[in-house]
């Protein structure tokens, strides 16, 4: 499926995607978009829709608007239909902040998208490119976290939840299927470690859901930690660029700052403009050589 092409993975993290917005409109500033197939994770599949359909600025302005609004964020709902309304986005991606959906199939002709999903049923893993008419419930599903919002959202007739409950990081599915080339945008900082105190092992406990979705849950920091760590055991032929904080970034994956997003978008541009700058740096080494 992946072989002999270029594959961009973004990993989710709700609010603390602000840094994969910094760093994808570092791209679209830079017109570096040479990938062939596109990974998107929870909040990375808004980032990836955005970058798709040329809409540069859109998502961080998205998330400043999303943590200011009433209408996005209800703390009285947090136990009964979640802590964030998610249909609210279709308010955004079709009048507030739009996606440019003609752009977005054009930009992939030729190429491939795939957005990440928990089968709400029996917690497994599914793969799905979206089309034009699915695309924006494809999206909300795809970041349909139990408690925090309403758990799942039907996509084709079939009930779905964030894929990121069960494949946070899908480097090993991309590498599995023939991905030698991949370049990873990561919201878990450099070293990172699973925290003693993990929020998801709580909320794990309140959720309605299948036992295996409430495991992932429960287990959410230790399967990043465990693609993170595989990573690092494969051969050499298979290339992997991580772009992801030096430290832990200021926004949590439900947030209310604008302040906080701010940073992490600033410092997304950054590392994005700062890899951009080292794949020139190395192409003129290369040719001097």
């Amino acid at each position: 499926m992946f072989k002999n092409k270029k594959v961009l993975i973004l990993e989710g993290g709700g609010f603390k995607t602000s840094f994969s917005a910094g760093v994808m409109d570092a791209f679209q500033m830079q017109s570096h978009n040479p990938f062939d197939s596109y990974i998107g994770v929870s909040g990375g599949c808004i980032a990836i829709s955005y970058f798709l359909s040329k809409r540069y600025g859109y998502f961080y302005q998205c998330m400043r608007t999303l943590c200011q609004d009433e209408r996005f964020v209800k703390y009285s709902k947090a136990f009964t239909d979640g802590l964030m309304n998610l249909d609210f986005f279709y308010d955004i991606a079709y009048k507030e902040f739009p996606f440019d959906f003609e752009t977005a199939i054009q930009s992939l002709k030729g190429k491939e998208y795939f957005i990440v999903l928990t089968n709400s049923a029996d917690g497994s893993t599914e793969y799905h490119q979206p089309t034009q008419e699915n695309w924006v419930d494809m999206t909300i599903a795809a970041s349909t976290v139990p408690m925090l919002t309403k758990g799942k959202h039907m996509v084709n007739g079939v009930h779905y939840s964030d894929g990121g409950i069960s494949d946070p990081v899908p480097v090993k599915w991309a590498v599995d299927n023939g991905a030698t080339d991949i370049v990873l945008i990561r919201t878990t900082h450099y070293d990172f470690k699973p925290s003693r105190l993990r929020p998801e092992y709580f909320a794990s406990k309140f959720i309605r859901a299948n036992q295996k979705i409430k495991d992932d849950v429960e287990n959410f920091q230790n399967k990043i930690k465990e693609s993170i760590d595989y990573i690092e055991t494969l051969p050499g032929h298979i290339k992997i660029d991580q772009i992801a904080p030096k430290v832990v970034l200021n926004s949590n994956i439900f947030t209310n700052s604008v302040k906080n997003i701010e940073l992490d978008y600033r410092t997304g541009l950054e590392a994005g403009l700062n890899y951009i700058h080292s794949l020139k740096a190395e192409n003129i080494s290369l040719k001097t050589h």
